[in-house]
Parts: C-alpha cells; structure tokens; sequence
C-alpha cells in the first residue's frame, strides 16, 4: 500500500449471509487528508461499503467476500476491530444507535478511556469536539432529551475524541439545520486540511458534499457507476437523475439551460465547467449574462393556493416548560393559527421548539400557559383518543413509532382501532404500502429494515389513518432524492383533497418545493409566519434562525440587477425564466 494512501479498496464483491449481492467489484483509493464523498440512493450499497472499512463488516455482520480492503495498511477481515477502532471511527446516521451513556460529557469521554488515553488528554479532547460540533453547554445534558439535530452533533463529537486516522461518517448531518450542516462540513474540511484526516461520507445533501469532496464515488445496486473529482462527476446530470441521485440546484439549473442555449454550454465548458457553488453560479450567469448569451424573459411565478378562512388549529399565547432539575422553557407565547387545506413548513434550528410545538395539537404535551384549540376546541380537554381520530403525527425517529411484528399489521393498527371495517382496513393499508413502495416488505418484522425504510413504514401507518390534519417531524430523515419527494407529493395531494399538512425540515429545497407558507422558531419562539417567497427573503431573520434559502433562491438574489424581480425558489422556476440570447 502506497505510504500516502490511507484507503484501497480492490474489486470488491460482498454478498451478505442468507441476504442480497450487496457490492459488486467495486474499487477507489483515498489518500491521507482527502474528503471521499459516497453517494447513492437508499440501497445502492453505501452503509454496506462503510461497515467494511471499520471492521463491522464481519465482526457484526457476516457474509461472503472477494476482492481486497485495506484500512491504513491493515486488513479489517483480518484485524480486530479493537485494533481498527484506533484506526478508524465511524458516525452512525441514526445516532441513537451508537449512545452507550447517560450524559453527553460522558458519551464524549467513552471511546478515548476505553483506548487507555491520559485524563487530561481526555478532557483536551472533549472540549475542543464539544465545541467544535457545537454542542458546548450540553455536556451535563442526557443524550435522551436533546433534539435529533443535538443528537447527530453529540455522536459526531464522540467520533472526533477518537482522534481516528480515517472518520467515516453515514449520513452525519441528515437531522441538522442547514447553518449547522454547513458548520459540520467546514469541521470535516478542517479535519482533513490542518489533521490530515482522512473523510469518507454518505450524505444526500449534495451541494454540501461537491463544495468540499476531492472526489466523488457513485454507487447504485452496489456497482460503481462514476468516480472522479465532482465537476466530472456532478456533470453527469441524466446519470445522477437515472439513480435517484439529486446533483447541486445550480448544476442542474446549469445543465437546463445549456439544452436550450448551445453558446451558454460552450461558456460552461470554458469556464471550467458546470458550477456547483453559488459563488461559480454567480460568476457564470453574470458572464453569460453581460455578453449576451442568455436573457432574463421574466415571468411571475405561481401563485399560493387560496387560503381557507376556517381555522383547524390555533395557539394563543402559549407557553410551555419541560420540568427538569434545570426547568427548560421551550415554547414562549406562542401565537398561530393554522387554516384548513394549507401546507405549512416549520423551520428553524435544531432545539428552537419546533417538535415540541406540534406535540401540543396533538395532546402530547399541555400547555404551561396559554390556550391550544383544536378545531375550535381546548385541547385541554380531549382526550389523546379523539385527537388521533383527525390527527397524525410521523415522528423523526420511526423506531418511537413501531411496534407491530410485519409492515402489514403496522400499518392495519390505527385504521383498525379506528373501528373501521376489515375491507375498509386492506383498502387503506394497501393504498399506504403502495404509495411508499412497501409492497415488498409487507410481512417482515420492521426492525429488520434499514432505517430509511423504517421511516417510510412510519409514514404510511399515518397516512393510512386518513387524517384531516397531517403532521410530519422531519419526513425526510435518511431518505433519499427520491424517497422524501415521494412522501411530500403523498402530503400534496393529501392538501389537494382539502387536508391540512404540517411539516418540519430543514431541507429548504423540499420546503421550497411544496409548502406554501413557512413558520420560522428562534430560541422558543416564532420569530416570522408568511409566504415562502417573502420569507426566503428575510436576511436577517434566516441568520438567525440558522437557515439559508434554497441554493435557487441565493442565485436570483444576487442577479436582481439582471431582471430578477422576485424570489425563485425552484430549479424549474429559474430555469423557465432564462432564454438564449442573440447570436
């Protein structure tokens, strides 16, 4: 093994035991210091090919295979995994998986001591990870009680006090805001620049991983389908498309345009090609811009659904307290209300109240002050029961939902407690597997699939309840491009037939995509309530919510002296807005 390389990986083929053909000859190498980004969508074979690189794959899981792996010059089939764990140090995507603790302090602390490392040099470390994952002020806190977001920063700072030669990292930002997804790739990019870390990440978010990848490997049914550094790779827009894989929003507005204007992808060609920041997005459309080669023809975007004025839910001055030996206020008075028919997205950073404000509708937690009505009704005084008969509620974590012994029976539960009929109930669970592609899975105990695939069991066990009020606590967690689209267009035609939806996330893409009007939460707290175009407009709000604006929007804000009269928040609404310039 070449001294500069810290990662071969040579034709590897690996089935596992009694399962699928998981990879298929499959062969890269990563040098110390360089960022690999894997992408692929849910399935593809990028967990698989991390559990080989840290041992997991056979310590924990078994299975047959050929080809050569080597982890720092050691062989993971061959080495034991105590041995490579001071090698390599890998972050779960669902962190919850990997806490083995009761305070984050302690969790810090775990993987250091059980390498014999010094006291102090233990504390060195948990600081210096706390504070750059952010979560500095939680260490005497429970791993239990923080936000998904807290969560995912807890277990990727429990990876860093490893000090490991090689980070693997699963989908590692998949629950963060995108200020804090920002922040924690700079940390990677900090790692591998001034550490000389070696960084390999899955991730969906896509325009986070070209920004700062060396190089890209795209799996799909575990081949190698392209690998190269990301312009070559992003470039390949029909390619990413065909394997459900989503490349940056300015990319592919890039690759729109070239196919109606032949002189702007020449342009594209010349300026080293197709951008995959704003800032080379900026460059090039202004370029092509001022010489002519494109034109802004501008057309007004979509207008919002007119709003129903029946109010289905509504919070007046409410407040709300979690008891704790130190008392954490995480709603302070709170006024909403929310109309029959709309989709609404409520964002914001991890722990700013958003989880805990929807909770409220649905009589999981009672106001420490204030009113919430239901309907017109003081949830106060209903009963759980009723409430689930109009409401449903998908978590963020599935595996707080789940308890039935098939994808079937899960999903007959709620409709069956509704006291509907047995043909009603097989039309209802039939209709939920097919529209999140469940079909297949229908008699399998569902802690036996993937948690992306729990995620969309979740999913279908509450739309199979036919509520009038859907609410989603981030729907798309560990889905891929496909995946959360599929189940925000199962919410739309939900609202289309008069239905009301609720959804929390931090993908703005998505937000941008299908709801209508965006709630945004700072510090316990709605601190903006309006249309998605004027509140993708509020800089200093978006600052300090944590939030930035879809990749789309960013671009057109900065091209207001072009022609941009509004904010666009889409790929297609962009690209519809441009036309080819004279010759």
């Amino acid at each position: 093994m070449a001294e500069d390389v810290a990662v071969k990986v040579d034709n590897l083929t690996f089935t596992y035991e009694r399962g699928p053909l998981a990879l298929q000859d499959v062969t890269f190498d990563v040098r110390k210091g360089e960022i690999l980004g894997i992408l692929g969508s849910n399935g593809a074979g990028k967990t698989t090919l991390c559990f080989h690189l840290n041992g997991i794959i056979p310590t924990v899981y078994a299975g047959t295979e050929k080809g050569k792996v080597e982890m720092c010059g050691l062989d993971p089939w061959e080495t034991p995994i105590l041995e490579m764990s001071q090698k390599a140090s890998m972050v779960l995507q669902d962190p919850e998986t990997q806490f083995t603790t009761t305070d984050v302090s302690s969790e810090l602390a775990f993987g250091p001591a059980n390498l014999a490392i010094e006291r102090e040099e233990i504390f060195r470390r948990s600081e210096w990870a706390a504070k750059v994952c952010g979560i500095d002020g939680l260490e005497e806190r429970k791993p239990k009680e923080l936000s998904g977001g807290q969560k995912q920063r807890v277990a990727l700072a429990a990876g860093l006090t490893m000090l490991p030669q090689v980070l693997i990292l699963d989908e590692p930002t998949s629950q963060l805001d995108p200020v804090g997804t920002t922040e924690v790739f700079d940390v990677v990019h900090h790692l591998a620049d001034t550490e000389d870390m070696t960084i390999i990440i899955t991730s969906h978010k896509t325009d986070e991983v070209a920004r700062l990848a060396h190089k890209i490997l795209l799996l799909d049914e575990g081949k190698v389908i392209a690998y190269g550094g990301p312009k070559e790779v992003f470039a390949q827009t029909e390619l990413l498309d065909s394997v459900g894989v989503n490349p940056p929003s300015v990319a592919s507005l890039a690759a729109k345009i070239s196919a109606k204007a032949p002189r702007f992808k020449d342009l594209v060609d010349k300026s080293g090609g197709i951008p995959l920041t704003i800032d080379e997005a900026e460059s090039l459309f202004k370029k092509a811009l001022d010489d002519g080669i494109v034109k802004i023809d501008w057309k007004n975007p979509p207008l919002p659904p007119r709003r129903s004025e029946e109010v289905v839910l509504e919070m007046d001055n409410v407040t709300f307290t979690y008891p704790a030996r130190i008392p954490v206020t995480a709603l302070k008075n709170i006024d909403l209300k929310v109309h029959r028919g709309e989709y609404i997205a409520i964002i914001g950073q991890n722990g700013s109240g958003k989880t805990t404000l929807v909770k409220h509708f649905l009589g999981l937690l009672e106001a420490s002050e204030g009113v919430v009505r239901i309907e017109g009704e003081d949830a106060s005084e209903l009963t759980i029961g009723s409430i689930a008969k109009s409401i449903s509620l998908i978590l963020q974590n599935p595996d707080y939902q789940l308890f039935s012994i098939s994808v079937e029976k899960e999903l007959a539960f709620g409709p069956r407690n509704l006291g509907l009929s047995e043909e009603e109930i097989e039309q209802r669970v039939e209709w939920a597997m097919k529209e999140v592609g469940l079909e297949d899975v229908r008699d399998i105990f569902p802690f036996r699939l993937s948690f992306g695939d729990r995620r969309k069991v979740a999913a279908a066990a509450g739309i199979a309840m036919d509520p009038e009020i859907l609410i989603l606590d981030e729907p798309t967690t560990a889905q891929d491009f496909v995946g959360r689209h599929v189940l925000c267009q199962i919410a739309s035609r939900m609202r289309d037939q008069g239905k009301t939806i609720i959804m929390i996330s931090h993908d703005m893409d998505l937000v941008a995509t299908y709801a209508d009007r965006l709630v945004i939460m700072s510090d316990a707290r709605i601190i903006a309530d309006g249309p998605k175009r004027e509140v993708f407009g509020m800089d200093d709000v978006m600052k300090q919510a944590f939030l930035k604006p879809p990749q789309i929007t960013q671009l057109g804000q900065r091209l207001t002296d072009y022609g941009i009269r509004e904010n666009l928040v889409t790929v297609d609404e962009m690209a519809d807005v441009f036309k080819a310039g004279g010759v």
